[in-house]
């Protein structure tokens, strides 16, 4: 079985992409990688590493490795699992300038072809300079991150046609999908979803403890995995496998 290449991309940095990506690949209903390509500098050493990275576990080392080597071999030289309660991750680029130099669709078609794992990618931002709608293009689903406020509710609402035509999809087609982040401050996590005319995958609530050990690399306590953040996380990492192994609207 190919791997499945899901994308979390955000309007206008729209906070908890990184977070909710690394929930949903922890939550996977198989083993999942958490790609961490946002373009514009990845800060995934810096949150869930807590600063101890392997200076060479990354995306752009990667890139390197595979003008000589096959992806499988790269993988499992950059790759890096930080915890025990975390996915295996591959770090993000350093800086803005790196990201020219990545060959982002083949590196989403080379990450359909493995059969190991499934691939999380936090893809940043959406921009069309400088961007990845390369790899978004090679996505088996794409999710729309934002948060309920109205500056963030519009930015959402005029990318949500580009990531349909990214993906090659129609309007209404779950295989692009909405996330709100703290819904109701102050629109529902409904209200958005049809003004950007996408389907609603979920609301991820506001669960400050859970959060602070994806992105400060806190210690998880006792209830981590009980908690909100992470049952919901897991709630919509099996609607999302669902639709992809679908393959069509439903």
């Amino acid at each position: 079985m190919s791997a499945v290449l899901v994308g979390l991309v955000s309007a206008k940095g729209s906070p908890g992409v990184t977070t909710s990506a690394l929930a949903l690949a922890s939550q996977w209903p198989r083993l999942a990688l958490f790609l961490d390509a946002d373009p514009f500098g990845g800060d995934v050493r810096a949150g869930l590493g807590g600063g101890d990275w392997p200076p060479a576990a990354g995306l752009a080392e990667l890139v390197v490795d595979l003008r000589n080597t096959n992806l499988d071999q790269a993988l499992n030289r950059r790759v890096h699992r930080p915890a025990p309660h975390a996915p295996p991750v591959l770090a993000g680029l350093g800086c803005v300038g790196q990201s020219a130099s990545v060959p982002w669709s083949q590196l989403g078609s080379s990450l359909a072809r493995i059969h190991a794992a499934d691939v999380v990618a936090d893809c940043g931002r959406f921009a069309l300079v400088d961007g990845v709608e390369p790899l978004l293009r090679t996505c088996d689903a794409l999710v729309l991150v934002t948060t309920s406020s109205l500056r963030a509710v519009r930015s959402a609402a005029r990318i949500s046609p580009q990531l349909q035509k990214a993906a090659g999809v129609e309007p209404g087609d779950p295989r692009v999908s909405l996330m709100v982040v703290a819904a109701d401050e102050p629109y529902s996590a409904a209200e958005i979803a049809e003004g950007c005319r996408l389907p609603l995958l979920g609301d991820m609530p506001k669960d400050a403890g859970a959060a602070a050990v994806w992105s400060d690399g806190a210690r998880p306590g006792r209830s981590f995995a009980r908690s909100a953040l992470q049952r919901t996380a897991g709630r919509m990492a099996e609607r999302l496998a669902g639709v992809v192994s679908s393959g069509s609207a439903t």
